[in-house]
């Protein structure tokens, strides 16, 4: 096991200044990301983008880049998501950590993988600060333990808790057709136009 902050440069999101700085503007000079934008299962649930234009300089350094991950520090729901999309203008505020991953060492995809798994999860609910609105420090983020396996396994990892959540989507599409056609068939059943379906 190894501590995150000796493998991952860890910064906080961009802090804006002023209560217009976030605010929607059509074409504006930076692309916005929200938390509302990552699923809980650590997807992009859009590449459309608010666009922002603060009014201040922006160093280059606050943008994003493509396996970047993406962590909410603030709130108590544990998510996840990688950043892979090619935009050289895209921005996360402060209400994110921006991981970036040694990359001879951590796949961004495994990383963001362990941060949305059940053992971060404790780990960030034993450190997470505030009464009103949780938030969890960079010290908790640099002092959690990751187990590295080699390169390869990370990336078997990653495809088995992909397939594991497509499989889950399928079945989610699968419920309500198959009870749908249980019905039809029971309702013919009952007008006695066809033997009740075997359990």
């Amino acid at each position: 096991m190894t501590e995150l902050g000796s493998v991952t440069d860890i910064r906080m999101g961009a802090t804006l200044r002023g209560r217009d700085a976030t605010r929607p503007v059509p074409n504006g000079r930076f692309r916005f990301i929200r938390i509302g934008d990552i699923s809980h299962d650590g997807q992009l649930l859009t590449d459309d983008f608010e666009r922002i234009d603060p009014n201040e300089s922006i160093s280059a350094k606050l943008l994003i880049r493509p396996g970047d991950v993406l962590f909410p520090n603030r709130g108590v729901r544990t998510t996840a998501c990688v950043f892979n999309l090619n935009y050289p203008d895209a921005l996360a505020g402060a209400q994110f950590f921006i991981l970036r991953p040694a990359p001879k060492v951590l796949l961004p995809e495994y990383l963001a993988w362990y941060l949305r798994s059940d053992e971060a999860a404790r780990h960030f609910d034993e450190r997470r600060t505030g009464t009103l609105v949780k938030i969890i420090q960079s010290d908790a983020l640099k002092t959690l333990c990751i187990p590295l396996p080699p390169l390869e396994t990370q990336q078997k990892i990653v495809e088995i808790s992909r397939l594991q959540l497509s499989e889950r989507d399928l079945m989610a599409k699968i419920a309500p057709l198959r009870a749908r056609l249980i019905n039809t068939k029971l309702t013919l059943a009952a007008k006695n136009l066809t033997p009740l379906p075997r359990q």
